[in-house]
């Protein structure tokens, strides 16, 4: 049995893997379950009844179906005319190339090597060729009738390679993160996922030609993700301050701090983060140094780290690391813990809070 399926009320799973398959039937049957069921047709090179490993799953809500293939076997994919008439999915999607890469030819355009951490936009309703080396994919496809109300021009964007930017970088993430947490979701959960999902992918193809997070067509919650970002990304630099995130983003100082409130202000999402990071050492590593915890996190001196633990935590870090003792945090009404600071981040984008 190589084809496994489940439902719920709001979500439809299905995974194909030929490994589980013998040998010799592994490439009939994956060639004739993908294009009954997206109309890809795929081609390989040598006899068709030797090994063929090839996985493929997805995950489909009411707004989007989101898929994850792993080729191991050199493969051509291909979505011809025959293909469309066979199933029409009336989508646009964004390919993310997780690892591996490819020769990618849409036959009016021409054709461009797509590579490891390329996003590429795909219309579905166009002709498009894949040869695989070996690679690991996702695949979003969004509903092309709401996408055509939010995104001006959608049919010149095909097969373009979205540039790097913080929210394509945050779209890479919530693309894996919702894949992997979609099947354990119940049915409201798997609703606003969806949703969050959608509107990420939206904010990255309008930053395409906006180029800046300060434009309002650039959801507020969608900017927030970027700063969280950058700050995860940074937190190290002693120098990393409000100024210095409002020039690496594009952004005002007012904008970041407009943002910024639905959470905290921009100094204490800093110290808050580092000090999650530094709690994170701790736990890991019960030996570490204190003053080598400090310069790795950012923290201008082992005093300055001691003083930002003992008002968060009410543990000086050696007792913390130690384990001496462990009490609740002071906290004001606006203040929560590094981990709550993204267990409100993560519950504000499963509320469908980017609209």
């Amino acid at each position: 049995m190589g084809c496994i399926m489940a439902e719920q009320n709001t979500l439809t799973s299905l995974k194909i893997d030929t490994n589980m398959l013998p040998e010799k039937q592994q490439y009939a049957f994956f060639r004739e379950q993908l294009f009954d069921s997206a109309g890809i047709e795929v081609d390989r090179d040598g006899p068709s009844d030797n090994p063929f490993s090839f996985i493929a799953e997805y995950n489909r809500t009411a707004a989007l179906t989101l898929y994850r293939y792993q080729s191991i076997t050199p493969c051509f994919l291909r979505r011809s005319e025959q293909g469309m008439a066979r199933a029409e999915m009336n989508a646009f999607g964004v390919h993310y190339r997780y690892s591996g890469n490819d020769l990618a030819t849409h036959y009016s355009d021409g054709k461009g090597l797509t590579r490891s951490g390329d996003l590429r936009s795909l219309d579905t309703e166009r002709p498009f060729f894949y040869q695989h080396e070996g690679v690991v994919v996702y695949t979003l496809n969004l509903h092309r009738p709401k996408l055509q109300s939010e995104v001006p021009g959608l049919s010149n964007l095909h097969n373009m390679i979205l540039r790097s930017s913080p929210v394509t970088r945050i779209l890479k993430t919530a693309i894996r993160d919702v894949f992997s947490e979609l099947r354990n979701a119940d049915d409201s959960e798997v609703g606003t996922l969806s949703d969050m999902l959608h509107k990420l992918a939206v904010d990255a193809i309008r930053h395409q030609w906006i180029q800046e997070l300060e434009s309002l067509e650039i959801r507020s919650e969608t900017v927030l993700c970027t700063i969280v970002d950058y700050i995860h990304q940074n937190f190290h630099n002693r120098d990393l301050s409000p100024e210095m995130i409002s020039k690496e983003l594009g952004i005002s100082r007012s904008k970041l701090y407009q943002v910024c409130q639905q959470v905290d202000t921009p100094q204490r999402l800093i110290r808050l983060i580092r000090l999650e990071k530094a709690s994170g050492f701790f736990r890991t590593a019960a030996d570490c140094n204190v003053g080598d915890v400090a310069y790795r996190t950012g923290f201008s001196s082992r005093p300055a780290l001691s003083r930002a633990f003992i008002d968060h935590y009410g543990v000086s870090p050696s007792e913390y690391r130690e384990g001496l003792r462990v009490r609740t945090p002071r906290q004001d009404p606006r203040e929560s813990s590094p981990e709550s600071v993204w267990e409100t981040l993560r519950a504000s984008l499963k509320a469908a809070a980017l609209g």
